[in-house]
């Protein structure tokens, strides 16, 4: 195992939402100030007529409880859970859309564990694969099946195989930093001129470009070597490729971004920003981006697809910051920067098998940690019965079949399969052999 810690710098306003909004009777915005609250400690918080009253406004309209609600700001200053920052747009949002009275002022909220934000692992880690997919793919490629890609230029035919399993990229840790609520609108360019679309209100982490407030998330970092011992023709992962790969792909999209937007003055700006950091990135850093807004061209690896057309819009917010532009650096367990030449990517090469005489032959012949190849015999409901050779079938528990939730048995092995499997336990009085799925191999 080789351990690492990726710090992911925001630049430009992230939003890494939950698919929720804060719902008008969760928040309140006063001055240039959200603050968030629960429905449950706002009635508690409310006298007893005010809490009759709230009930029947509640009951009559939404636009009536979000009056109430505005009209109570003590209460909600007083309990909420938290606040955030709130840009000089998207309190006219607000304001209008309070007036107006017929629309519904939602905030797309971020992601939080407890009352703080984070980046989850799983964002970041489909940021990087994207950029690996893209540096190692064929350029110029006519494929659309994004599965038959992924598993051509990887070098994996079943989940097992994928090399993403041997790179465990943990969630970031709370973000102590305040977030802001921002208004973003879809930007769309058409006949050479740029049309704004409705905005929405989006809940952000601040960037050091766009906000000038610097906070890493940092995120744990293993590779797992033992995983191309059985997986020898698996694409090679390390900190290394990682930063080639990220350098490749989101340097070509910032270049793209920055042509495309050059007629907005304030989003040209922002990128030309970006562009000098970029440059003056140090050797264990690149720029990465990533969560929602970033766009199809970022998301995907549509640079390297024949004839892949540019999309026409952009989600941009009022004052022209594209969103989830952020610097990744690596650093080792010492916190010290890991350099590109001290981590260029090693396969290790698999073990050598034993002869075949020397297979075990009987339970007594089994020892802990053994790797066997065998075939499924059988499936049930709670795992699968393989014959690695022993005379007794040994039982790979549905939950060892993969280090993900595995609904049904059948999604991962089938009878006839041969399989490659690690021996867990071995109950010589009860005949009982205990296994984990290895891989699948054929």
């Amino acid at each position: 195992m080789s351990y690492y810690s990726f710090q992911l710098t925001p630049l430009t306003p992230i939003h890494v939402g939950t698919g929720e909004s804060l719902e008008p009777f969760e928040y309140v915005v006063a001055g240039d100030t959200l603050y968030r609250f629960t429905l449950d400690d706002f009635l508690l918080a409310l006298n007893r007529d005010d809490q009759a009253r709230f009930v029947e406004v509640v009951e009559r309209s939404i636009p009536a409880t979000r009056r109430f609600v505005a009209d109570h700001v003590d209460v909600a200053v007083r309990i909420a859970r938290f606040t955030a920052t709130v840009s000089p747009a998207a309190r006219a949002l607000y304001d209008g859309r309070m007036e107006g009275g017929a629309a519904h002022p939602e905030v797309n909220a971020c992601i939080r564990t407890g009352d703080l934000p984070y980046v989850p692992g799983s964002s970041l880690k489909g940021a990087l694969r994207t950029a690996l997919l893209y540096h190692a793919m064929d350029k110029d490629n006519p494929a659309r099946d994004a599965r038959h890609l992924e598993q051509a230029v990887f070098g994996f035919r079943t989940i097992q195989q994928d090399p993403f399993r041997a790179f465990k990229l943990g969630d970031g840790g709370p973000l102590e930093t305040r977030t802001h609520v921002r208004a973003v609108a879809v930007n769309t360019r058409r006949s050479g001129r740029w049309d704004e679309d409705v905005a929405v209100l989006v809940e952000t982490v601040p960037g050091a470009v766009s906000d000038s407030v610097e906070e890493a998330s940092r995120h744990p970092v293993t590779f797992d070597a033992d995983f191309y011992r059985y997986h020898k023709r698996a694409f090679p992962l390390s900190p290394g490729v990682v930063l080639t790969a990220c350098r490749d792909f989101y340097g070509r999209h910032l270049s793209e971004e920055r042509d495309y937007t050059r007629g907005l003055p304030q989003t040209a700006t922002a990128y030309d920003a970006l562009a000098a950091c970029a440059e003056s990135l140090p050797d264990h850093a690149c720029l990465v981006r990533l969560a929602w807004g970033s766009g199809r061209d970022a998301t995907t690896v549509a640079y390297g697809l024949r004839d892949s057309r540019t999309p026409t819009s952009r989600r941009l917010t009022a004052d022209g910051f594209p969103l989830g532009w952020a610097e990744l650096a690596i650093f080792d367990t010492q916190g010290q920067p890991v350099a590109v030449e001290e981590i260029t990517p090693t396969v290790i090469a698999p073990p050598e098998r034993a002869p075949r005489d020397a297979r075990p032959r009987s339970l007594h012949d089994l020892r802990e940690g053994m790797v066997l190849e065998g075939t499924v015999r059988r499936t049930v409901n709670y795992g699968a019965f393989v014959d690695i050779g022993v005379r007794r079938d040994g039982l790979i528990h549905i939950s060892k079949l993969a280090d993900h939730f595995v609904e049904r048995v059948e999604e991962i092995v089938q009878s006839g399969d041969r399989v490659r499997v690690r021996v867990l336990d071995v109950d010589v009085e009860q005949r009982r052999i205990s296994l984990k799925l290895v891989e699948v191999i054929g």
